[in-house]
């Protein structure tokens, strides 16, 4: 992670409770045991149904726990996701008695340690590293991958491609930005890359900010971006955007060859 808030989360004690709790039922594939089953296992409880201004929530009463999400029928993988989020908030944050998570906190990389851990577990949850490593392969970066990876493990676009930052073996730092704006950015801490500094614009001239139209398929150089100006030298750098208009979002591959 790249901010001070971020780097507070516990990644490894989120991951490991995940990878733990595949370990006690003999690491079966994530799609071969349903969620709801895995939760119950673990006296949690899920229900499905709407909610007013949030996707999850989690009530922690006398050691038993109620997860209530809010069922897609055109998004699985988004619920799949809220599910598993909502049980790594029961699974790592025992000391709060309910969580109230709306969408922004299943995509919250930069904000809250427990929102960040809560992420990390369910991406953990989903696309545990033994199986996801294999389905990666040694392909090179792209939403057409990464977009089969989130089919093959049932999770969201977002989720998915941080794992793929996280298993591959690319260096990459994944950016998102909302409403214009940079939210937050996201690499293995062992590669040392460069920082994308948030809470501004992303670069003119960058995928992030060209048309549509005039926006390239695959990874490729966009000369007159500069998304690191506080470096004296500017690393090569190869980048794709993945456009969500209906968020007013993007999702931003930085690869470094």
């Amino acid at each position: 992670m790249r901010s001070q808030t971020s780097s507070q989360a516990n990644l490894t004690r989120a991951r490991a409770a995940a990878f733990k709790l595949w370990k006690e039922l003999g690491d079966p594939h994530p799609r071969e045991v349903p969620l709801e089953k895995l939760a119950a296992y673990r006296n949690a409880f899920v229900r499905y149904g709407s909610m007013k201004g949030a996707e999850g929530r989690l009530i922690r009463k006398n050691g038993i726990g109620v997860i209530n999400a809010v069922p897609s029928e055109l998004y699985p993988g988004k619920t799949r996701f809220t599910v598993a989020h909502e049980l790594g908030h029961w699974e790592l944050h025992e000391n709060t008695s309910q969580f109230l998570c709306n969408e922004e906190d299943m995509r919250d990389y930069g904000r809250s340690p427990m929102e960040i851990e809560a992420n990390h577990f369910a991406a953990e949850l989903l696309m545990p590293t033994f199986y996801f490593r294999k389905s990666c392969g040694r392909e090179f970066p792209s939403f057409e991958l990464i977009g089969k990876l989130a089919a093959e493990f049932e999770s969201t676009l977002t989720a998915t491609a941080i794992r793929y930052v996280d298993i591959s073996r690319h260096k990459i730092v994944l950016v998102w930005t909302y409403n214009g704006v940079v939210r937050w950015s996201y690499s293995r801490a062992e590669f040392k890359l460069p920082f994308v500094l948030t809470n501004r614009p992303p670069p003119p001239f960058s995928s992030a900010t060209v048309d549509e139209s005039d926006a390239r398929e695959e990874l490729d150089r966009y000369e007159d971006a500069n998304w690191f100006p506080e470096l004296s030298r500017v690393p090569e750098v190869l980048e794709l955007t993945k456009r969500m208009n209906n968020l007013d979002a993007g999702l931003t591959v930085l690869y470094f060859p």
